[in-house]
């Protein structure tokens, strides 16, 4: 119930009297299971209730019961929000905290026409909880990155001049599913060539070449928990250039291992990695932020960016993602995921990151 104390005292601070939870990532982080769907009220006495429907009842009554929260089921004759209406109005509540960063326009007109109250938007009150990962939820991402780094090892040998980044990327899409995950933490990203100047670019009918650069930028979720990594390979044979490029984005990725300490500004952590780029001459070749923080979501806060002023502290699990792209030429980019502790930074992914020329077949 840890969860709920946690998210009752959002309650109680926002000056709410019961909070309603309907967005997927949010019930993900307060029932701690990922195969539901419903309503879920708190309250600032540290009680909560879930409303669900046939679907999914077995599941909560399995899984949140044992865990103190309440269920109901909701029958046909009777609509979600008017079950919240009653509930609200037994315990006479007249100022309701919503999610204001789920809700859409037509969702909260809705809510607002059954219960007429007082809104209080959660703000970054559950946002801040989420940032910091407890050991339960730092397994689960280390467990997603094991995931993927097995499926990466996989594809490595299946690839083959002529196959496409559509193939490619199903492939390791499809050994990420054997190895146990629930989906792709994102689209996965896998360019050939000259695609890899696109950070976000989307795989094509593109062929893979000798002499091309492989870019692979993607993630395994478990149980409802993402991970993300890139890795950058030459395939066949490599020019020189390619390896200096490769060399500067190790580099300014080491530097921004080596500065991720508590305290330290998440713009500081972009500018460690942006100050080793611009030092070789590519500082305009580094063209985004130098990473994220990873969770229930794929993007969540804070990010390492030269406009984000939070300081760094432990638990935050942060990507760090230095790239240099040329367009039209190729693009390296090199990630791995970082939790921040009380001391050094600490890798969560084993891949390894050395230069390496996979040979062609």
């Amino acid at each position: 119930m840890s969860r709920i104390k946690a998210l009752a005292e959002v309650t109680r601070q926002g000056g709410a009297e019961a909070l309603l939870l309907t967005g997927e990532v949010d019930l993900i982080y307060a029932t701690e299971y990922t195969a539901l769907e419903g309503q879920l009220l708190i309250f600032p006495d540290e009680t909560a209730v879930f409303i669900t429907d046939g679907r999914y009842i077995e599941y909560a009554e399995k899984w949140l019961v044992p865990q103190g929260i309440r269920v109901l089921n909701r029958n046909h004759s009777e609509s979600a929000m008017q079950m919240v209406e009653g509930l609200l109005k037994e315990r006479d509540v007249r100022r309701l905290m919503y999610e204001d960063d789920v809700l859409t326009v037509k969702e909260f007109a809705v809510l607002r026409k059954h219960l007429e109250m007082d809104y209080i938007p959660v703000l970054q009150g559950i946002t801040d909880l989420r940032a910091y990962k407890s050991a339960d939820e730092i397994n689960c991402i280390t467990k997603a990155q094991r995931i993927a780094e097995k499926a990466l090892t996989a594809l490595i040998p299946e690839l083959y001049t002529g196959m496409t980044e559509r193939e490619a990327a199903a492939k390791l899409n499809y050994h990420m599913a054997v190895q146990g995950s629930e989906k792709p933490s994102f689209e996965t990203i896998l360019l050939f060539g000259e695609n890899t100047s696109k950070p976000h670019g989307v795989p094509s009918d593109r062929t893979l070449r000798e002499g091309d650069f492989i870019l692979c930028d993607f993630g395994a979720v478990y149980h409802g928990y993402h991970s993300d990594m890139t890795r950058t390979f030459a395939y066949g044979s490599a020019t020189d250039e390619m390896r200096r490029v490769y060399d500067v984005v190790l580099q300014a990725q080491a530097a921004a291992q080596a500065a991720a300490m508590p305290g330290v500004l998440c713009s500081d952590m972009h500018e460690a990695a942006a100050k080793v780029i611009a030092e070789a001459g590519y500082g305009e070749y580094f063209t985004h932020a130098l990473g994220h923080s990873v969770g229930l979501e794929i993007h969540e806060m804070p990010v390492a960016s030269p406009r984000c002023d939070q300081p760094l502290k432990p638990d935050i699990v942060m990507t760090d993602e230095p790239g240099i792209y040329l367009a039209g030429k190729f693009g390296v980019r090199i990630e791995d995921m970082l939790l921040i502790t009380e001391g050094a930074a600490k890798s969560l992914a084993e891949f390894p990151k050395e230069f390496k020329i996979l040979p062609s077949r």
